[in-house]
């Protein structure tokens, strides 16, 4: 909770409030934020800061007048701020004060340059009090009609709880509202970044204006503290009457049980995790055996059980097949009692060894002999009942040498079966078939691996790619890849390809592309940046108001908005280009506009749109006739008659209770009243800046001195009481 309260003064002193000192505050961490200052000579040491005498005998009082001058806080007392802000949902500002008439100035200013975090300004030129502040990242204004830029001390309170913003002047309740979100109050993040330079880029605390030249105060402080916690008005106010609980308690209530409720879960979290851990340590113990079959076998221990290799791990019996060691021979045979295949005796047989299981030739007719064991065992073939029945006649039937059995011519061998690997080929013989690996592989047929023809180059078993080709190996075959930047030209050779001229690039149409030996490059044209690829027109100055940069320092504005930056408003009532009824008025507006009923029309609603009737002034009572007088409403206006009222009827007016004579004047300082039979009209005097002895006082934007300078775009400057867009902010320039 914010409460901030401020007195503000002048020659006069009407109000009772400030008819004795303030009351000593209640204990409560506060900030003073004048205490130390004055033991100081302000004078030399900042320019137009000087102090000054207050409307109580204690507190430091401080006057402030010039535009040179910097008022910045020091480092101490800004951290001293942070800390305290960023201590509690609720804090309260308290100040008197005494500004000068029509002055626009910036009370207490938290500010990163230009752009405020937390502020409080009065403006005399609109009569009303401001806070400044920050949400997420967005900025949020709240206005407040009061005037105290009247030269007469007052006391203001600011008080914000959490979302809620309550004003009190000379100890009086004005405003209570729901702001738009919680103002930011944890500026430590902010404040840790600060530069090093006296006054760059970083987060200060400024009295009587905003940065450097912003937003000057003229007039005079007194008892400016920050107090945290509720009802921080109270210590200058203390007979107010106050609520409880606050916003801020209720806040700071939600918070403490959201913070529990996370503290209870990861409690649980914690609770459950050790409750496992526990579990875990009961059902082991430190070193955990197996029990087998009534054996017991130790934590790590291996054992062999059959054909499996058995280890104890913590209790659990875990087995593997026995690794067995590779055979040489062709056909191993696991003996009874072992578990891994072993090799028999060979068998020799005219200079040649045969393995366990394997025929061997031998030169008699008719006899199969087989190696068993390393023991040559031959079998006689009885030609009539041992081999098979033959399909064609006798006389086509025939033999081969070392052959006991006939063939048949022809027989397809293949297609009653074959043992041939997938990427080999079956070939039929005269009396069996013979198993060839295809192209791209090798092997005996029956086995057939990949030929990696990218291995080597040219041969039976290489490949055949060219220059500017990489070879690619697939499965039986390889293909001959171009390289980046190649074209094919046939199956195995590539030539450089100018993808510029082709058009076969990607670069960005404002990219010029450059061909280069087996690739291309981009590079964005003048006006562009970016990688060549992906190009964006640059503007030397930066597109305002949601415009966007088009073209080299081409800018397309939003509707609204016009400028070579789309820094200024289009004026759509100047233009003529408002669709406004006839009856209304065109307000221009920073990138819209809006219509408002001329004086004696109100707003109402058709089925063409909102549209401007005639308002009658005699039954609403706005009327200014004499109570003598007859009122007769006219379209857009009204008229006073006294016909047939009698000698006593007065065409007088009557205006804020009191009586103006016809043809009488009422002035002020900016506008002319006068009453025409009964009816008062003003009229405003038409501004020339023109004009050297133009009133600068009502016309603030002839006075050169009262202009802007734009926060970034430092050649464009506006006149007081134009507005324009920074920044997603509608900025207003108020007396410089």
């Amino acid at each position: 909770m914010l409460v901030l309260v401020v007195a503000v003064g002048g020659l006069l002193t009407t109000a009772s409030a400030l008819a004795s000192p303030p009351a000593p505050a209640f204990p409560r961490p506060h900030i003073d934020l004048f205490e130390g200052l004055s033991t100081h000579n302000l004078s030399d040491a900042i320019p137009g800061v000087n102090l000054a005498m207050g409307p109580h005998s204690t507190g430091t009082a401080i006057s402030f007048e010039g535009t040179d001058r910097k008022f910045l806080l020091p480092q101490s007392v800004f951290s001293k701020v942070v800390d305290l802000l960023s201590s509690s949902p609720e804090f309260t500002l308290t100040l008197s004060l005494q500004q000068r008439e029509g002055n626009v100035g910036s009370i207490f200013s938290l500010s990163n340059g230009s752009n405020s975090y937390l502020e409080l300004q009065s403006s005399g030129y609109k009569n009303e009090v401001r806070l400044h502040y920050t949400h997420g990242g967005r900025t949020f204004v709240e206005s407040f009609q009061v005037h105290l830029a009247d030269g007469v001390w007052h006391r203001l309170a600011l008080w914000v709880s959490g979302a809620q913003v309550e004003l009190l002047v000379d100890c009086k309740h004005h405003f209570k509202r729901v702001l738009h979100a919680s103002p930011d109050r944890n500026f430590t993040n902010v404040s840790s970044q600060q530069s090093d330079s006296e006054f760059g880029d970083q987060l200060a605390l400024w009295l009587g204006q905003r940065y450097v030249k912003h937003s000057l105060f003229m007039g005079i402080l007194q008892d400016v503290r920050v107090v945290a916690g509720p009802h921080g008005y109270l210590s200058q106010c203390p007979k107010v009457d106050s609520v409880c609980p606050t916003c801020g308690q209720f806040q700071l209530l939600q918070a403490t049980v959201e913070d529990l409720t996370a503290r209870v879960n990861q409690l649980v979290q914690k609770l459950e995790a050790t409750e496992a851990r526990i579990r875990v340590v009961e059902e082991c113990d430190c070193q955990k055996s197996c029990r087998v079959n009534g054996s017991v076998h130790s934590d790590g221990a291996t054992w062999q059980r059959d054909c499996d290799l058995c280890s104890c791990v913590k209790g659990v019996v875990q087995c593997r097949p026995v690794q067995c060691p590779e055979t040489k021979c062709k056909n191993p045979v696991i003996a009874p009692g072992d578990c891994c295949p072993s090799c028999l005796k060979q068998c020799y047989f005219k200079g040649v060894f045969y393995d366990h299981g394997e025929q061997v030739n031998n030169e008699k007719q008719c006899v199969e002999c087989k190696c068993e064991n390393g023991v040559l065992r031959c079998t006689r073939i009885d030609p009539r009942t041992m081999c098979p029945e033959l399909q064609c006649p006798p006389e086509q039937q025939f033999s081969v040498p070392d052959k006991c059995c006939k063939y048949c011519p022809g027989t397809d061998y293949c297609a009653k079966g074959h043992v041939c690997h997938p990427n080999a080929t079956c070939l039929n013989l005269q009396t069996e078939y013979s198993c060839q690996c295809n192209a791209g592989f090798h092997g005996n047929g029956r086995v057939c691996k990949d030929v990696d023809e990218c291995r080597e180059i040219g041969g039976r078993l290489g490949h055949y790619c060219g220059l500017n080709t990489i070879c690619r190996n697939s499965q039986g075959s390889y293909k001959c890849e171009c390289l980046p930047g190649y074209k094919r030209v046939d199956a195995f050779n590539c030539r450089e390809h100018n993808e510029c001229s082709s058009g076969d690039h990607k670069c960005h149409p404002h990219a010029t592309c450059i061909n280069t030996e087996g690739s291309y490059s981009c590079h964005c044209n003048p006006g562009y940046a970016g990688d060549g690829f992906v190009c964006h027109p640059v503007c030397n100055e930066t597109c305002q108001n949601g415009g966007v940069c088009v073209a080299p320092n081409a800018c397309s504005c939003r509707r609204g908005f016009t400028g070579p930056s789309c820094e200024r408003d289009l004026d759509e009532c100047a233009l003529g280009i408002a669709q406004c009824h006839e009856a209304a008025t065109c307000v221009n507006q920073p990138g819209w506009y809006y219509c408002t009923c001329k004086p004696g029309y109100r707003s109402a609603s058709s089925s063409n749109g909102p549209v401007c009737i005639d308002e009658d002034e005699c039954a609403s009572e706005k009327a200014t006739c004499h109570s003598t007088a007859k009122c007769m409403n006219t379209d857009g206006s009204y008229q006073c008659s006294c016909e047939g009222r009698g000698p006593e009827c007065s065409l007088s007016c009557i205006f804020n209770g009191v009586e103006v004579a016809d043809g009488g004047q009422v002035t002020s300082k900016c506008e002319k009243c006068k009453c025409e039979a009964g009816q008062i009209v003003c009229h405003r005097p038409k501004c020339d800046c023109f004009d050297p002895k133009v009133n600068h006082d009502c016309c603030p934007e002839c006075d050169l001195a009262t202009q802007c300078q734009h926060q970034e775009l430092h050649n464009v400057y506006f006149r007081a009481g134009e507005q324009w867009l920074y920044k997603c902010q509608t900025c207003e320039c108020l007396v410089s």
